[in-house]
């Protein structure tokens, strides 16, 4: 396959750096050296495209990665989750100190969250308040303070109301939340 080769250009303002392999470009865009809004180019494009632009980079083209063996010198570019990362269908509520928004968390892990926040207009760095509010019987509503570590652009066209994914890093979660997240990760199978 030609993305495995030394042959991807990274391009940073008008400075152009490479030749890096596949691996290495998956490491930076996991390790936010590299955001889904920056260029690069293989000899296999016809121009420097965004990396949200490329198959090469989907998530489907990472798990197909990941299930395939044959791709193993790859797959040791992906970093291992330090905590456990549960898959969860929570509705949430919440502002980043000037808009409201909505959405849901659609997988959680101690330190943070995958969001699908109905807003493209949130930046990485934002501080976000949110008000998780689970459908379970007994669950009670929590908050979290937490800032959005990456977002996952779109290339579809976006209005106000189009829902983007956001990583975001807990700074602050109520008890009753961190108990909540707790148990989460323990049963799976019960908070989707």
């Amino acid at each position: 396959m030609a993305q495995i080769e030394n042959n991807w250009y990274v391009l940073m303002g008008e400075q152009k750096y490479g030749p890096y392999e596949y691996k290495s470009i998956i490491n930076m865009i996991q390790t936010n050296q590299l955001m889904d809004y920056n260029y690069v180019w293989a000899p296999h494009l016809s121009s420097w495209t965004q990396i949200h632009q490329l198959e090469d980079f989907s998530r489907d083209r990472f798990i197909n990665i990941l299930k395939n063996e044959s791709e193993a010198g790859v797959v040791n570019a992906f970093l291992k989750r330090e905590h456990t990362r549960t898959d969860v269908d929570v509705p949430i509520m919440g502002h980043n100190h000037q808009r409201f928004f909505d959405g849901q968390m659609v997988s959680v892990s101690k330190v943070g969250a995958l969001c699908l926040l109905n807003s493209p207009l949130i930046q990485v760095g934002d501080r976000l308040k949110l008000h998780v509010k689970s459908d379970e019987k007994d669950s009670v509503p929590f908050n979290v303070e937490c800032e959005v570590i990456r977002k996952n652009f779109s290339k579809q066209r976006l209005n106000s109301k189009s829902g983007l994914y956001y990583a975001v890093r807990f700074h602050d979660i109520q008890p009753v939340g961190v108990q909540t997240i707790q148990t989460w990760i323990q049963a799976p199978e019960k908070s989707a």
